[in-house]
């Protein structure tokens, strides 16, 4: 999305991943590669959804599949805490992305490719923060509950995120969104 492009929908956003493309790096460049890099094969299978339904993920036929009951729980936690700050300005998760989620986890838990938190961050990246867009005091304050949510603390402006955030990418994402709301009085995903 960039300034010639209407804003999406949350009905458009609750059936996308919003992916940012706004890091460049000019000075990387393949020129130091001393390896050969092989393509990784990739079959129908490995993109083949296996779940459809939330139900799905908890009636897994396989023996050795890992039970997700928990995991569905710990997740559906996380998003109705989330959804209590959203629900301030009429931009919470439904059930959806609340399945979606669940399914991106289960994935990465089955194929082990992030920790549970940086997935979870992707998540949080990708679903909810794009949903959040407007000005005044309403808008500060959930997105000041949210950092210290994504942060465990409390927001202070000109601060650096940590690396030992638990979700550092939405905590930096949620920092640049308060100072474009302070700078200009107005805040979106969007807006860079």
């Amino acid at each position: 999305m960039d300034e010639t492009t209407h804003p999406f929908s949350k009905k458009v956003l609750d059936r996308a991943n919003t992916i940012e493309f706004n890091e460049i790096n000019l000075l990387n460049l393949p020129l130091a590669l001393t390896e050969k890099i092989e393509p990784i094969c990739i079959t129908n299978e490995m993109l083949q959804s296996k779940y459809i339904h939330l139900i799905d993920l908890l009636n897994i036929d396989d023996v050795s599949a890992k039970n997700y009951e928990l995991l569905v729980i710990e997740l559906s936690e996380k998003l109705v805490s989330i959804n209590t700050q959203l629900e301030k300005i009429h931009a919470q998760v439904g059930y959806r992305v609340r399945d979606e989620i669940c399914f991106y986890m289960a994935y990465n838990d089955e194929f082990q490719i992030l920790s549970k938190n940086e997935a979870f961050d992707f998540c949080i990246m990708q679903k909810i923060l794009p949903r959040i867009s407007g000005s005044g005091d309403r808008i500060e304050n959930v997105l000041k509950a949210l950092y210290q949510q994504f942060t465990n603390k409390v927001y202070v402006r000109e601060t650096e995120v940590q690396d030992t955030a638990p979700y550092r990418l939405s905590a930096k994402k949620t920092a640049e969104m308060l100072r474009r709301l302070e700078q200009d009085g107005f805040t979106s995903f969007w807006i860079s």
